[in-house]
């Protein structure tokens, strides 16, 4: 007989990454058991078991909730555990050093891609996530954990929204084969959203409004209809980029973990894009290497 996850534990990793995609915020009881969707006294208790292990902290007298410091050696831990998570890591605050950037590292989860760490050397308006951030992997969000494998192709694309206009599958097919040959995506702001503007990550990844997804959900709709991923760029041509993400392949030859650095605010050439994406790339195939304990070419 199939044993079944406890439910305790499930709805404590829940208030876990709640509180983990806003950690510098506090919550109430009530606050947390809505956007859980779980009984108050349900989550009431699961907070003080999570309080006893140092995992969540209980702040007086407001009897509001946070993150608890044993979390960071819990998350030490793991990232020592997680050879791939740590190789990505370091390459991470080599690029963004050398580059003056912010680069993360992206890790899918399920059905979501999510922010483990980031190292942030960008200028001080640029877009940047956090650690906890997650976004949906629909098209064209995650393309780079998709883009090697057919399965996964066929299951990202389709997740494209039919809004009655067609479904674009032929434009992000396209836009996988140019990725996989290229070894890193790219991903062009739009141009009816600001990309620098703060509520842009915020109301696309599921930091944003736990309470209401729509917002989040109509963005991906529009991006759909769009151009976000770019394919080919010709060397004179200037664009502005969101993003550059390259893969991080595991022992099996999956894609798990991927580098995302993020686009600079001056309009790029194609050659100077495609030598940064080189980098990149580059960077992301060092971690794997150095994950799966192998050096050289």
């Amino acid at each position: 007989m199939p044993i079944n996850p406890s439910p305790a534990v499930r709805r404590a990793g829940q208030l876990l990454w709640i509180m983990a995609k806003r950690p510098s915020a506090s919550y109430s009881v009530s606050e947390l058991a809505r956007q859980a969707d779980i009984p108050r006294a349900t989550c009431d208790s699961v907070l003080q078991a999570l309080v006893e292990h140092g995992l969540v902290v209980r702040r007086e007298p407001e009897l509001r909730y946070g993150l608890g410091a044993f979390g960071i050696a819990l998350g030490d831990a793991a990232r020592e555990a997680n050879p791939i998570l740590s190789a990505a890591s370091r390459e991470a605050e080599d690029l963004a050093r050398r580059q003056s950037a912010c680069v993360a590292v992206s890790a899918k989860v399920g059905g979501e891609t999510r922010v483990m760490a980031v190292s942030d050397w960008g200028p001080p308006l640029a877009l940047r996530p956090r650690p906890g951030h997650s976004m949906p992997i629909v098209p064209p969000l995650g393309s780079v954990f998709v883009a090697w494998n057919d399965a996964e192709q066929a299951a990202w694309l389709a997740r494209v929204d039919d809004d009655g206009a067609g479904r674009p599958n032929d434009r992000w097919r396209a836009a996988l084969a140019v990725i996989r040959q290229r070894g890193y995506s790219i991903s062009l702001p739009d141009d009816r959203v600001s990309p620098v503007d703060p509520n842009y990550l915020g109301t696309l990844t599921t930091a944003a409004a736990e309470n209401d997804r729509q917002p989040g959900d109509e963005l991906v709709r529009m991006m759909q209809h769009s151009e976000y991923l770019a394919t080919e760029i010709a060397e004179d041509v200037s664009v502005r980029v969101t993003q550059i993400s390259a893969p991080i392949f595991d022992s099996a030859g999956d894609v798990t973990t991927c580098l995302m650095l993020m686009g600079p605010q001056r309009p790029l050439t194609g050659r100077e894009l495609h030598a940064l994406g080189e980098q990149v790339a580059e960077a992301a195939l060092r971690a794997g290497r150095s994950a799966r304990g192998q050096s050289g070419d």
